[in-house]
């Protein structure tokens, strides 16, 4: 995984961005990435919690407030804007700590999948902005790092499931 955080040019937002390559086809990393925040992959440790405010499934409209798993700390509100099936999921936050969207972005290779997760934000409110360099970008990050690790195991232990069940044609 590769970790980054920088500001974009002629911008006032921030950007973290982190990257990872499994060996699985698109389409199978595709169904557990939309599902994101609410996937049985994702960790029971997490540092945030997505709670999805709308019914059906998810497509450009669904709503999610975002918690982190601590006694008063902030949560955000956030909107699915894109969703292009087995290639991208954008979530614009609407309120909260955070301006900005996040995305993960699905890139099919010759041998696996490419995931990049990107978070483009500016900060709101004043402790949030001190806090940020501080404390919270570290566990913003280490956070990542853990949901693309829960999902890269999660996927090569589906991968070993399905090569290990015996064939019904047999």
């Amino acid at each position: 995984m590769v970790n980054m955080l920088s500001r974009k040019s002629k911008s006032k937002d921030w950007v973290i961005h982190q990257f990872m390559f499994l060996e699985a086809p698109v389409e199978v990393v595709s169904a557990e990435v939309t599902t994101w925040g609410e996937a049985s992959w994702w960790p029971n440790d997490c540092l945030w919690k997505y709670t999805r405010q709308t019914d059906g499934d998810i497509r450009v409209g669904t709503q999610y407030v975002i918690k982190i798993n601590k006694p008063s700390a902030p949560d955000w509100k956030a909107e699915v804007t894109q969703l292009l099936p087995s290639r991208l999921i954008e979530r614009t936050f609407t309120k909260g700590m955070f301006k900005g969207f996040e995305r993960v972005i699905l890139e099919e290779k010759s041998n696996g999948t490419r995931i990049d997760y990107e978070l483009h934000f500016q900060l709101r409110g004043l402790v949030n902005i001190l806090l940020w360099p501080f404390f919270l970008k570290k566990q913003y990050v280490a956070t990542i790092k853990k949901v693309l690790e829960a999902l890269k195991q999660y996927i090569l232990a589906e991968a070993k499931r399905q090569h290990n069940k015996p064939d019904a044609s047999q």
